[in-house]
């Protein structure tokens, strides 16, 4: 498996925080989602930031027919981070969803 963090594109007012590609056995991150974290919460959280995104592809990985909630759960267990603090900071930084670019 290789973890890489590109540009992931453009997805509306939506972030898409990261991706597993079965294809390639890859999880890429997003980079503007990086970006985003470090300008809103700091730079020390992008490691942090990282980790649940890995963690959270990787248990889909492991169980592709896994919810979201479950992902979430695993991500946090293995990291220690609720990683929907990195999505609402997301979310409340995204000019589309009336917060501040």
């Amino acid at each position: 498996m290789t973890i890489s963090i590109c540009d992931l594109g453009d997805w509306g007012a939506a972030w898409l925080l990261a991706e597993y590609d079965a294809a390639d056995d890859a999880i890429r991150v997003n980079a503007r989602a990086v970006e985003r974290i470090a300008a809103v919460l700091g730079a020390a959280a992008v490691a942090p930031f990282v980790a649940c995104a890995v963690a959270h592809e990787r248990f889909h990985r492991a169980h592709p027919g896994a919810s979201e909630a479950q992902a979430h759960a695993a991500a946090r267990a293995a990291c220690g981070e609720d990683p929907r603090r990195f999505e609402r900071a997301l979310r409340m930084s995204s000019p589309a969803m009336g917060g501040k670019p």
